[in-house]
């Protein structure tokens, strides 16, 4: 969805043909590597064990700007700022 000069891309593991019907005016990844590639943002919104298994280090060379936004508190957020992430957490102070 290109809006205000975004580009959304959605990747979830068992959810795309349902929001694909929903929301046919997103882009859409079926792998995470390829959901990611570019990105200079990426929020993670739900709880999938897929997300929470991702390697922080393997992703970081494919986004343009390495910046993690974790809505569930999913992931391990020191090992992901150990392997040059910058990550947010819904409701925890933020840490560099």
């Amino acid at each position: 969805m290109h809006q205000r000069g975004a580009t959304v891309t959605v990747h979830d593991p068992h959810a795309v043909p349902t929001a694909l019907r929903r929301h046919p005016e997103l882009d859409y990844a079926e792998a995470l590597d390829n959901s990611v590639q570019g990105a200079q943002l990426i929020v993670l919104a739900t709880e999938w064990p897929h997300f929470r298994e991702a390697d922080p280090k393997a992703l970081a060379p494919l986004v343009a700007d390495p910046v993690l936004v974790d809505l569930r508190n999913l992931i391990d957020a020191d090992a992901w700022r150990m392997a040059g992430w910058t990550v947010r957490q819904l409701g925890r102070p933020a840490q560099e």
